[in-house]
This record gives structure tokens, C-alpha cells and sequence, in this order.
């Protein structure tokens, strides 16, 4: 499948459950997307930032200490969230070069299925917990962008530009 990374309109939509029986072979899909991801240089990529409108993520990394290699999440429920914050740095293969501060809660427990559908129950925290929310937040339809205020995003998008 020939893959498409840019603003789909896609990215503002919530995403369909992923159906193991009729949405197609789920392990090819997952290897694809990892491919995909890595390629770009990227640790996180929702199914909807290439236009597929189905709740599946990858995230992951090869090189990245502590960070999982990289893997693919169908069907993401986050279930609990820590009171617990924190602010850093974010980025997205939908916005190019663009870093925004995104406060988070540090914890979080999740429920997902692999590619075999098989149902995992994780506590997710530090930067594996930012991943699988900034990813999950894709497949409700909303991207970073849309979590900041529009000031800080006007001043990243002015110190993007001066970049380049």
C-alpha cells in the first residue's frame, strides 16, 4: 500500500474500530506502518496521518534507549490517568519541523490489541505514556496543534518559519 504523509482530512475525524475479521491482514498493516514510520524518522503514527480512518497506531524505536521497538496498537482505550503532569516537547510527522510544549499526565494505564488482536493491558509512563496519548489524541480527531493555545502556536509556527 502506497502511503501519503501530509494534513488529511482524515485528521480531523474520529476514527472507526479496527475489525481483526474484515479490515484486512492487521499484522502486514502493522509492519508497514512501522516501515513507514521509521522511515520518516518519527517514534509514533496513527493509521489517520496517512488517510486510513481506523484506530490503529505504531510507535517505537530502534535506537532509542528504554524507548520500545517499535509496535502497533489497535483499538487504544486509555483507561486511568495519573493527576501527575508534565510539560515537554512535542512533535508530529503531520507538522514538520514544528515543536510544541504539551502538558500530559505522566502515568497512564491502557488497554489495546496487537496485531493478533490479542488484548493488552499496559501502565504506560515517561516518554512511552506521552507517545500513546499524542498518537490516541489522532485517532479522536485532534492533533497537538489543537491542544496549545492559539498564541503559543502562532509564536512556534513565526520561530518555524524563521527557520527556514
Amino acid at each position: 500500500m502506497d502511503y501519503n504523509l501530509g494534513l488529511h482530512s482524515s485528521l480531523q475525524q474520529i476514527s472507526d474500530t479496527w475489525d481483526f475479521l474484515s479490515d484486512g491482514d492487521a499484522e502486514k498493516l502493522e509492519h508497514d506502518m512501522c516501515y513507514f514510520m521509521m522511515k520518516h524518522m518519527g517514534i509514533g503514527l496513527a493509521a489517520n496521518q496517512i488517510g486510513l480512518t481506523k484506530q490503529v497506531f505504531v510507535m517505537g524505536s530502534e535506537n532509542i534507549p528504554g524507548f520500545p521497538k517499535p509496535f502497533a496498537v489497535f483499538n487504544p482505550k486509555i483507561i486511568s490517568s495519573s493527576s501527575d503532569t508534565e510539560l515537554f516537547k512535542e512533535g508530529c510527522l503531520s507538522f514538520p519541523g514544528l515543536w510544541l510544549n504539551i502538558k500530559r499526565p505522566k502515568k497512564i494505564l491502557v488497554e489495546y490489541q496487537n496485531s493478533r488482536g490479542d488484548i493488552i493491558e499496559a501502565e504506560m509512563d515517561g516518554l512511552v505514556a506521552r507517545c500513546f496519548q499524542h498518537e490516541f489524541d489522532h485517532l479522536i480527531g485532534t492533533c497537538f496543534v489543537d491542544i496549545v493555545s492559539p498564541m503559543k502556536l502562532q509564536l512556534a509556527m513565526q520561530k518555524l518559519r524563521k527557520q527556514k
